[in-house]
C-alpha cells in the first residue's frame, strides 16, 4: 500500500445549508463548507490535494481541484459538486493514491444501521398447542388450530368412549370428540377415556387460550403534523414512532416495506423506532408508499396500513 495514503481524519460537521430530508427536495445543489482535520502519519507529507466531482464517473467530467496544508481544513463545495476525494503529497511532489469518493451530503455522518430483513410470515408449526412465555415469565399454551380432536391411543383394538366438558360446562359423552374453538378467550378442557370393560384412565386437563386477533399499530409523530384537507404535512426533522398493542399472545414484531416511485415493493424489514423513519425518507427521492404491519407471536398479521408520502419541491 502506498505510504502517503495514510493520514488521520478528524471530522467537525459545520453548519451549512442542508438539503431538507423530509418532504422538501431542492432541484439544485447549494454550496457548502465542510470542516475537518487531516493529521499526517508521516513527517514528509506537506499538503493534500482534493478533487471535487459532480458525478461518481471519472470519464464524464474534469474535476475541480484544490490543495490544503495538513491540519484544520475548510473545504468549500461549489454548486453542483456532490463528491470529493483526497490524496497526500510528500516532499519532492511525491503523490500517494486517491482515497475513495466521499459523498458530500453523507460525509462525517454515521452510517445508518442496515435494516433487518425478515420473512413475510412466521414459520407454521404442526403442534396443536404451543407454549408462549407471558409477562410473568411462565409459559401459557395457545391453540394453533380451530379444532381439537380427542383420539384415544390404544395398545389393542377396543371400543372406547370419551367424557368431556369445556370451562366447567355440562359433561358430554361421545366416541371421538371434535371440539371447535372460534372465539378468542381462555379455555379449560377436561376429558376422560373409558374402554368397553369400564376401565377409565386418569382425568386429562388442558388449559389454553385462543388468539386470532392481530396486533394494532398506532402512529405517533414527534411533532404533530399540520393538516390541510385530507393531507398531513410534516417537516424534515419530524420523527415517526410506531407502537403496536396485542392483547393476546403478545407482539412479535412490526415490519415495513416501501414502494419507491414505480419500482416494485422492497422486501419486508423490521421497524426500528430509532432509525427506520430516517432511513425510509432518505431511501427515495420520488413519491413513495410506506406499508406497515405488526405480527404477534402466533403469526397473526395486521392488515398492512399504508402511508403515501408525497415529496413537495422548492426551488426552480
Amino acid at each position: 500500500m502506498n505510504p502517503f495514503h495514510h493520514f488521520r481524519l478528524f471530522l467537525f460537521w459545520s453548519p451549512f445549508l442542508l438539503v431538507s430530508l423530509g418532504f422538501f427536495f431542492p432541484v439544485f445543489s447549494e454550496p457548502k463548507t465542510i470542516k475537518f482535520t487531516l493529521e499526517p502519519e508521516r513527517d514528509d507529507i506537506i499538503q493534500y490535494e482534493f478533487e471535487l466531482w459532480k458525478e461518481p464517473n471519472f470519464d464524464l467530467e474534469i474535476p475541480f481541484r484544490v490543495v490544503a496544508s495538513p491540519g484544520k481544513i475548510q473545504l468549500f463545495i461549489p454548486n453542483g459538486y456532490e463528491y470529493f476525494r483526497i490524496r497526500a503529497v510528500a516532499k519532492r511532489q511525491v503523490r500517494g493514491f486517491w482515497t475513495e469518493l466521499y459523498a458530500v451530503n453523507s460525509f462525517g455522518k454515521s452510517k445508518p444501521k442496515e435494516p433487518t430483513k425478515i420473512a413475510e410470515r412466521k414459520t407454521a408449526t404442526t403442534d396443536v398447542l404451543v407454549p408462549i412465555t407471558n409477562k410473568e415469565g411462565t409459559n401459557h399454551f395457545y391453540l394453533t388450530e380451530n379444532k381439537i380432536h380427542v383420539r384415544p391411543i390404544l395398545s389393542q383394538p377396543m371400543k372406547t368412549s370419551v367424557r368431556y366438558r369445556v370451562n366447567g360446562g355440562p359433561w358430554v359423552v361421545t366416541k371421538q370428540p371434535e371440539l371447535t374453538f372460534v372465539n378468542d378467550g381462555n379455555y379449560k378442557l377436561e376429558y376422560q377415556v373409558t374402554n368397553e370393560l369400564g376401565i377409565s384412565d386418569s382425568m386429562q386437563v388442558w388449559e389454553f387460550s385462543v388468539d386470532k386477533t392481530p396486533p394494532k399499530t398506532e402512529f405517533h409523530w414527534q411533532s404533530p403534523p399540520f393538516r390541510k384537507s385530507s393531507l398531513s404535512f410534516v417537516g424534515p426533522n419530524s420523527h415517526l414512532e410506531l407502537l403496536a398493542n396485542d392483547t393476546g399472545a403478545g407482539l412479535d414484531s412490526i415490519r415495513f416495506r416501501t414502494i419507491c416511485g414505480k419500482n416494485p415493493p422492497s422486501a419486508w424489514y423490521l421497524w426500528d423506532n430509532q432509525t427506520s423513519w430516517t432511513n425510509v425518507i432518505h431511501s427515495c427521492s420520488e413519491d413513495l408508499d410506506l406499508e406497515i404491519s405488526a405480527t404477534d407471536k402466533l403469526g397473526n398479521e395486521e392488515v398492512p396500513q399504508k402511508i403515501k408520502i408525497l415529496h413537495t419541491k422548492k426551488g426552480n
